[in-house]
């Protein structure tokens, strides 16, 4: 729109050149280190979440520190770009200095944060646990997003002389680098499933040194003359070495998964996490899904499938009880029921125990998560009568709220077991507009079963969840798997 609007720039002096705006490399820089800073928090919120926990205050944790970085380190880079005469060798140093850091966060969270000292049970109040969290994610964060931070002004520098039109400057720098963001946040987000977080780090640390090369070699081979040119060299040669042993150094992430949920998930020794958890027998499965990282783990008999760091199923006896009570129930008080909707896969045994009713002619399972139906749940075949061999069943990828706001299909049973409503995410599976969706959804004299937890959550939160699935169906009854004594 603005090279359609009327603008009279400054006019130059008599004999003097109009400045102009420079492009090419500098907006080329700040764009990748904008797809960096994104695709940065995308990851490192990943695998956080298994430390933090998978709770909407995990990201906004994360997302403090990094807006704090970002401000403190931006007002630092415009002090330096103000007073510095070769920006663009700044920039280039920066975004070297940046494949370091990157590589400090990298190792921070996977083999540093997990091993720190932290008794949660010295305090129950969360205001003191988000103070260890938040100590904890600026210790591991705070350097590369200062870099982050301190890149923008001084590629503002970098791409204009003095006295150039500052609206161009800073649209065309503003642009490059919020659609590196965006490209970032989606190519990480999305290549998670494909090559895993540790590669994502790994290639962050590749562009940002090579994003440095590609401002500081024109400008080494530009001064190349005597002495200095020689300690321009050295500087870079150790740039590019840096680079190279932050590329190396970079943790393999899933050998971490075991380490960041070692006070939630992964309590399998007494001894605590093994170093290399590849070689434990216990884990017989760890992957980094399009939305979320699971696991599953065995001991003493015991089958257990892990989501973000929390337990989701297992095959003790307590938990296969409420697994299957969640199934037959529902079944059991339907006259005949002829079709199922089971709101999340897991371990597959809710959907498992539909198969035994032979009038089920159809049985769909929505999983928001690919990697569960896939690669978790038949692990558990025994427990869930191989339910995906059944030609009955058809799994739907897609977020739960999402389906049964546009389903057409109307079922005769509708169970929904998600995750504590805590867990980012899964709130919206516990409200009023969802159970009247739910309702829609319901052919007459359908009957819906819902899961609300009574541990990991308070009196009052869990009376609320009850009073407001009844507040949508008042004919319902409360049932209860507690052990007595």
């Amino acid at each position: 729109l603005a090279r359609h609007t009327p603008y009279a720039p400054k006019a130059a002096e008599p004999g003097e050149a109009a400045p102009r705006v420079r492009s090419g490399a500098a907006h080329v820089v700040i764009a990748v280190s904008g797809l960096c800073a994104l695709g940065a928090q995308v990851v490192w919120t990943r695998i956080l979440a298994l430390l933090l926990g998978a709770t909407v205050y995990t990201f906004s944790i994360i997302l403090g520190v990094f807006l704090f970085g970002l401000g403190i380190g931006s007002s630092v880079g415009s002090m330096v770009a103000r007073s510095s005469t070769q920006p663009r060798r700044d920039l280039g140093i920066c975004q070297l200095l940046l494949a370091a850091a990157i590589a400090w966060s990298a190792w921070m969270v996977s083999r540093s944060l997990p091993y720190w000292p932290v008794n949660f049970a010295l305090s129950r109040d969360p205001w003191i646990t988000f103070q260890l969290d938040l100590a904890r994610c600026t210790w591991a964060l705070l350097p590369p997003t200062l870099l982050w931070g301190a890149s923008f002004p001084l590629a503002l520098a970098a791409a204009a002389p003095r006295g150039a039109d500052p609206g161009r400057v800073v649209a065309g720098v503003y642009a490059a680098n919020t659609i590196g963001a965006i490209a970032g946040a989606l190519a990480f987000t999305f290549l998670i499933p494909v090559i895993g977080t540790q590669a994502e780090q790994q290639l962050m640390v590749v562009l940002s040194g090579a994003a440095g090369l590609l401002l500081l070699v024109p400008h080494v081979m530009r001064s190349w003359s005597g002495a200095r040119s020689l300690l321009r060299t050295a500087a870079l040669g150790f740039g590019v070495l840096l680079a190279a042993l932050a590329l190396w150094s970079v943790p393999p992430v899933p050998d971490a998964l075991v380490a960041l949920g070692r006070f939630v998930v992964f309590r399998l020794t007494s001894e605590g996490v093994p170093k290399d958890v590849r070689k434990d027998p216990n884990i017989l499965f760890m992957g980094e899904g399009l939305t979320e990282s699971v696991a599953v783990s065995e001991k003493d008999g015991i089958r257990i499938f892990h989501v973000s760091g929390k337990i989701e199923a297992s095959t003790s006896y307590t938990d296969m009880r409420l697994q299957r009570m969640l199934g037959h129930l529902p079944a059991l008080v339907h006259p005949e029921p002829r079709s199922v909707l089971i709101v999340g896969c897991g371990a597959g045994v809710t959907a498992g125990s539909f198969t035994l009713y032979p009038s089920i002619k159809r049985i769909v399972i929505c999983e928001i998560e690919p990697m569960v139906p896939n690669r978790v749940t038949p692990y558990f075949k025994n427990e869930n009568y191989d339910v995906l061999s059944d030609p009955r069943v058809e799994v739907v990828y897609d977020d739960a709220r999402h389906y049964v706001l546009t389903t057409h299909e109307k079922f005769d049973i509708v169970t929904s077991d998600p995750i504590h409503p805590w867990v980012r995410g899964s709130g919206s599976l516990y409200s009023r507009e969802y159970f009247r969706l739910v309702k829609r959804l319901l052919n007459p004299g359908g009957v819906v079963s819902q899961w609300v937890p009574v541990y990991q959550a308070s009196e009052d939160a869990v009376k609320s969840e009850i009073a407001t699935f009844f507040s949508v169906f008042p004919n319902g009854t409360l049932w209860a798997g507690i052990n007595k004594g």
